[in-house]
């Protein structure tokens, strides 16, 4: 709430007009232009530069905007008149500085804490944050650094902010369907043309052999497309969406972070956890982890009290550090009963259903299948049956694949915790994105040590 010269304060910046009516073209065409973006999205970004301005002249603390909000104070700025000799001294009442990053560690903690706090602060005088305008603290400093200004005019339109399963629900299987359709047509009025100008009567049988063979590339593609499509319609939501499910089961870091990505994040997890902690300190450059207390709080993810038990059996006497890769091994836990929990939930693939998945489009079911339309022609099967089948068991296979081992409602589910994670903890954003969202200070650091035995990791692999 705002108390009565607060009001006064906000009420006279919302008052003030940043555009100039005598200006054909304005500070929100500008804006507009300057960004690509959307009338209505610029709007929305000025308000909330508005707010930002109050939280500036309140705020018992420093604070740092997003980057959609300093984009406005940055075009404000270019028009300095305005700014300086009209809007900081008449509604403000003193001048609002705008100061860049000097660069460094300590300066990107710095920036961190106090957008942090600008968010916390935005809370208890406005509310909760819109996540486009106000994005949490690893998009801001992280995706949000790298934009840059591109082609005005844009020939086509991207569909942001819509997962890509949904994005291609029904167009691949459509496409396909359209496709498979209309080669197998044409390959099957080919060979009839075929048989008629080899003098074979109407039903004496097969067509050409040779003809069948020529076409088979085409055959074999359709069929691929035309198995996929029945797949992804049919067989792919029997299979993989249990019934009568509605509500969004209650899941702690853990089970989201196994239902994102697998037992791998989990201990990635539970690192980020004892490294805020303060428990481990990260040093990237010799890819080990420091012991620097032994007691954690009761809060923490049951996997980074045995990472604690294995730091102190695994480190030599004396010694406090212990390497990367002999902490993070996943044989020393047990991931178990959280799988069994999440599949007792059918959020995680189970019996047929999995089997059907983790062999589906597998590359010894593709090179099996020249061997198989061998072995149907040896049976006398129909050479056209022969070079259809295959193919189209092999597309079924691959409607069915679901790489990360969800069920369908398990992607509902971990959608729904990602839509809804914009401002939330820091370990519930590592659980669903993994080391993407380790920012700010000791994190930063586990991050880069994370990357760096990856890199050596893809470096043992191709022999450098």
């Amino acid at each position: 709430m705002l108390d009565k010269q607060q009001q006064e304060l906000y009420q006279r910046i919302c008052d003030y007009e940043l555009d100039d009516s005598s200006h054909e073209f304005g500070f929100l065409a500008h804006l507009m232009r300057a960004n690509g973006w959307s009338r209505p999205f610029a709007l929305r970004a000025i308000e909330e530069y508005r707010k930002f301005v109050f939280l500036a002249l309140v705020a018992d603390h420093p604070v740092t905007p997003s980057d959609q909000v300093d984009q406005v104070w940055h075009l404000h700025l270019l028009c300095s008149d305005a700014y300086w000799n009209d809007f900081c001294p008449r509604v403000l009442g003193r001048p609002l500085h705008h100061h860049p990053a000097k660069g460094g560690q300590a300066e990107r903690d710095r920036f961190h804490e106090q957008y942090r706090a600008t968010i916390r602060s935005y809370r208890q005088h406005f509310g909760e944050p819109s996540a486009d305008l106000w994005p949490p603290v690893d998009v801001r400093f992280g995706r949000d650094l790298q934009m840059q200004r591109g082609r005005i005019r844009r020939t086509l339109r991207s569909w942001r902010g819509r997962p890509a399963w949904r994005r291609w629900r029904w167009s691949v299987p459509m496409g396909g369907l359209l496709i498979g359709l209309g080669v197998i047509g044409n390959a099957l009025a080919s060979t009839a043309a075929g048989a008629r100008s080899a003098d074979l009567p109407p039903e004496s049988g097969d067509p050409p052999l040779d003809l069948l063979v020529s076409l088979s590339p085409l055959l074999v593609m359709s069929c691929l497309m035309l198995g996929l499509a029945v797949s992804s319609w049919l067989l792919r939501p029997l299979l993989l969406h249990p019934s009568g499910l509605s509500d969004v089961p209650q899941l702690d870091y853990e089970d989201l972070a196994f239902l994102s990505s697998g037992s791998t994040r989990v201990l990635e997890l539970a690192l980020a956890s004892l490294v805020l902690e303060g428990v481990l300190r990260p040093n990237p450059s010799t890819r080990t982890l420091e012991l620097i207390a032994g007691r954690i709080n009761g809060g923490m993810p049951d996997i980074a009290k045995q990472m604690l038990t294995v730091h102190r059996q695994c480190s030599s006497l004396g010694s406090t550090e212990i390497a990367y890769a002999d902490l993070a091994t996943l044989s020393r836990y047990n991931f178990s009963s959280r799988q069994e929990s999440l599949q007792s939930q059918e959020l995680l693939l189970i019996g047929l259903a999995k089997n059907i998945s983790a062999w589906s489009g597998h590359p010894l079911v593709l090179i099996l299948m020249p061997l198989l339309i061998v072995w149907l022609f040896m049976l006398n099967v129909p050479p056209l049956l022969a070079f259809l089948l295959p193919p189209c068991f092999v597309g079924l296979g691959l409607g069915i694949k679901q790489p990360s081992g969800r069920t369908l409602w398990g992607d509902t589910v971990l959608h729904c915790y990602q839509s809804a994670s914009a401002h939330a903890d820091p370990l519930l954003r590592i659980a669903l994105l993994g080391p993407a969202a380790m920012t700010g200070g000791r994190l930063d650091d586990l991050r880069s040590l994370i990357k760096n035995v990856e890199a050596d990791i893809a470096a043992a692999a191709c022999g450098c």
